[in-house]
């Protein structure tokens, strides 16, 4: 069946983008206020943004709220540039602890309009004729046929052998102090230890662990799942929630409930609300876990390499002086700390300002626009062969250089500030054209709610495309890398032939709300 199109999206393109400069204009001009430049062009982003998603609800139904453009809408847009941005107009005292400031300066205003061009032109993008075209009926079926099993029929050593290795190599990434907030990532440690060649691969090894619970959850959800079908579940999941807990990242301990809840969603097509609570829940906990195991890990200095040391950390931290724990009192806190973290507007705006002061960065930083069009040789060329290969530590060098900071951390820039260093406005228009094109192919050609392996390959991919933090070349690199290794999986994990009995294997298409 052929995909409705969106006769409304180029002229609310026209007028919002027109809107959305008049308003940037006068306030470069003096015409209006920072402050009120700012909330109206927020206002704008997020009006603009309900109107698209009503078009997807009621155009491309199927499953939409995992849609890569609802997904990227969402993490992308509404969070780190809307509706977050109301931390700039609460009291001063209320938002000191999460190290920003009341104040909104002019390179705030600019930001906030790159991030309404950008959101405009994705969805140009997505509804592009050339996107259309390449998710017709004909065009999915041929894609279908060349690239993906044609069971959804799992080999019965799946799961545990992807336990297993995901376990191995995070065990392995810890001893080498190379897993984690424990870990270490400065060049020298690098370079002594030579852990810098293979430290993505065995960050690779440790995602498996995430693809293992996903197969997991689809079984469990299926209609009909049995006792080995919830013996591998559980196993999976109390894996995941043990090495997140180990990793010191908190989206690490929320991740496992959120990949059950969209097994849930694919399987029966309904919003999982118990497991969104849960992961509410699991937040919380992670917060009051995490804070002061960073903080005592902080004091404390050095690498973690081994699981005793770091539990023997969290236990002495949860048992120790609290007081000397930076504290915030209240839930208002904690949801201050959360939405600041997710805010991009305020810290990628350091970025524009930055790149409109210094036409010619700094020796030693990062080749922007060449690292974007390098991305496929840095995915295909592994690094023992190239040894001068990119790390990828912009974050390093953003909250370094731009911010002025001088502790060893890393700052995510979000990728309108990386598209501005690359090549400013047309650089972002380009990009996120082509990212709204790259969402539609890929959500409708491996087609998640009829095909189990086009969901492992979909749900793999899905953050890449959808978060707001990773760098474009980055993207690029993953969405290869990540690709061919996901698609390679399916042919490997799926069986070829139908066997009796054929039980959790067996996908069934859900339908959407």
């Amino acid at each position: 069946m052929a995909l409705r199109h969106n006769p409304a999206i180029v002229p609310q393109a026209v007028l919002f983008g027109i809107g959305g400069l008049l308003v940037a204009l006068m306030q470069a001009l003096d015409g209006l206020g920072t402050r009120q430049s700012y909330a109206v062009l927020t206002l704008l982003l997020l009006y603009f943004l309900w109107l698209q998603v009503m078009s997807i609800r009621r155009l491309h139904p199927q499953l939409w709220l995992l849609n890569p453009v609802f997904q990227c809408t969402f993490q992308t847009f509404t969070m780190g540039y809307g509706i977050t941005n109301v931390l700039f107009f609460l009291p001063p005292e209320t938002i000191a602890f999460a190290g920003l400031v009341p104040d909104v300066f002019p390179a705030m205003v600019a930001h906030q309009y790159l991030a309404l061009l950008g959101a405009i032109m994705l969805y140009l993008g997505y509804w592009s004729p050339l996107a259309s075209r390449l998710t017709s009926p004909r065009s999915v079926a041929r894609f279908q046929q060349a690239y993906l099993p044609r069971l959804d029929l799992l080999r019965a050593w799946t799961i545990p052998m992807l336990m297993g290795i995901a376990g191995a190599a995070r065990l392995f990434a810890i001893r080498l102090a190379l897993y984690g907030y424990g870990g270490n990532y400065g060049a020298e440690h690098l370079a002594e230890t030579g852990a810098g060649a293979f430290m993505q691969y065995l960050a690779l090894a440790g995602g498996l662990g995430k693809l293992a619970l996903l197969l997991a959850g689809l079984g469990y959800f299926s209609p009909g799942g049995g006792a080995r079908d919830l013996l591998w579940f559980w196993g999976a999941m109390v894996s995941e929630l043990f090495f997140g807990l180990l990793s010191g990242f908190k989206t690490s301990v929320v991740m496992p409930f959120v990949i059950v809840g969209v097994c849930q969603y694919l399987r029966q097509g309904r919003i999982p609300i118990n497991w969104i609570l849960t992961a509410c829940l699991a937040l919380i906990v992670a917060y009051a876990v995490i804070q002061p195991f960073r903080f005592a890990h902080k004091e404390r200095g050095g690498s973690l390499t081994s699981v005793s040391d770091i539990i023997s950390l969290m236990q002495q931290s949860a048992m120790g002086d609290s007081s000397a724990v930076p504290q915030h009192d209240g839930p208002d806190s904690t949801l201050v700390s959360v939405a600041a973290r997710a805010n991009l507007s305020y810290i990628g705006a350091f970025g524009l300002e930055y790149a409109d002061t210094h036409r010619t960065l700094p020796s030693g930083s990062p080749e922007f626009l060449e690292d974007i069009f390098l991305a496929p040789i840095h995915a295909l060329v592994p690094r023992f062969i190239w040894d001068s290969k990119p790390l990828g530590t912009f974050g390093l060098w953003y909250n370094q250089v731009v911010m002025g900071m001088g502790h060893f951390s890393s700052t995510a820039m979000g990728t309108l500030a990386y598209l501005y260093f690359a090549g400013g406005y047309p650089a972002v228009v380009i990009a996120y054209y082509f990212f709204g094109m790259l969402q539609r192919v890929l959500w409708f050609r491996l087609t998640p709610w009829q095909s189990m392996p086009g969901a492992v390959v979909m749900l793999g991919l899905l953050a890449l495309i959808a978060s707001p933090e990773n760098s474009v070349d980055g993207i690029i690199i993953g969405l290869l890398r990540q690709g061919f290794l996901l698609t390679l999986l399916t042919h490997l994990l799926f069986q070829r032939r139908r066997r009796q009995p054929a039980r959790s294997s067996a996908y069934t298409p859900a339908k959407s709300e």
